[in-house]
């Protein structure tokens, strides 16, 4: 759901339903990442009268160049080694619907020309084949990039950037636009908390302060983040600030963490592993029981990588590759 009653998002809100009522002009959609622009592609497909038709979205950049054709515009039987049947692309399959290019300055320049033939012709070849096919469509791109840098650099193409931006939405980041933020965290407070079966807890006047003087560089993505984690920690009771868990300002990660459990070494520990075979006292061995040693290096390991974070336990959980619901877990048996 797109939210917020700024002045900004008024204009857009004003503005996506100007657009729904004009099913083929093309829109470009510009911001940083995490603002909601594909919330955008949606509000104008659905918000139509092409609701019930299809609506694809399409993430440009992750699309091989090799495969580009085939994946967009489709292939026919024979049309390469292991094509054995016809294959349907992302633009016939949106045909009578939006397809939506999402990261659309992310897609390779020698793929761009191919992507302009059609926009300007409203027709597909599909790979192999040898008779074209018309398609009825809206085109919806997205970009968090800089197109006027790219297409000084030769990055991007002049014509296709015309081409795709019969209207252009900016959408301002969330520092931008701070009287927003209590609407936003209120609505995914209610969601997260219904899914969680706990009641909604009440955002304190000082967790509310701390969310709209907090510049939020992922946006309304990382807010949403926030927000989620801040129900789970706080388990129904009313946010606090600390339960909000922030990115610090800048965070070098290491390429690896620091793996090594900084204990002292025993001034009397030997400096090689006895052999099995070996006569050894091992009630006098400098061993520690096993269960004993890996929980003492779990929770040593998590130290060190809140650390690194700077005590930013969403960051922890992205950096360990676990669920946030697992390191909390983790983190309330170790006491930290």
């Amino acid at each position: 759901m797109l939210l917020g009653k700024s002045p900004a998002m008024q204009t857009i809100h004003t503005t996506i339903h100007q657009l729904s009522n004009n099913s083929k002009g093309t829109v470009l959609i510009m911001g940083e990442t995490g603002v909601g622009k594909e919330l955008v592609a949606q509000a104008i497909h659905f918000g139509g009268h092409q609701a019930s038709k299809p609506f694809i979205p399409v993430n440009c950049g992750a699309t091989p160049s090799a495969l580009w054709e085939s994946t967009f515009f489709g292939h026919v039987q024979g049309a390469f080694t292991g094509a054995t049947g016809d294959h349907k692309g992302y633009f016939e399959t949106a045909d009578g619907g939006t397809l939506f290019l999402d990261e659309i300055g992310d897609m390779p320049i020698e793929t761009q020309a191919k992507l302009l033939r059609v926009l300007e012709g409203e027709a597909i070849t599909p790979l192999g084949a040898t008779v074209g096919k018309k398609v009825d469509i809206r085109v919806l791109s997205a970009t968090n990039a800089d197109i006027p840098a790219k297409r000084a650099a030769g990055l991007f193409r002049s014509d296709l950037y015309y081409r795709l931006a019969g209207t252009v939405i900016w959408i301002p980041p969330l520092r931008e636009r701070t009287e927003d933020i209590p609407l936003i965290a209120e609505y995914y407070l209610s969601q997260f908390a219904t899914q969680m079966q706990v009641p909604t807890p009440p955002l304190t006047p000082e967790a509310s302060a701390a969310l709209e003087t907090y510049p939020f560089p992922g946006n309304v993505r990382e807010l949403i983040n926030i927000i989620e984690g801040a129900v789970i920690v706080s388990e129904g009771a009313a946010i606090e600030p600390k339960h909000l868990h922030f990115e610090p300002p800048s965070v070098d990660l290491p390429s690896s963490p620091v793996t090594q459990i900084d204990e002292p070494r025993p001034s009397n520990a030997p400096d090689s592993v006895p052999h099995p075979d070996a006569e050894t006292d091992m009630s006098e061995a400098p061993f520690l029981p096993l269960n004993e040693a890996l929980t003492r290096y779990e929770r040593q390991y998590l130290c060190q990588v809140l650390e690194w974070t700077g005590g930013n336990k969403a960051a922890a959980a992205r950096l360990l590759n676990i669920p946030r619901r697992t390191l909390y877990r983790k983190l309330t048996k170790y006491h930290l």
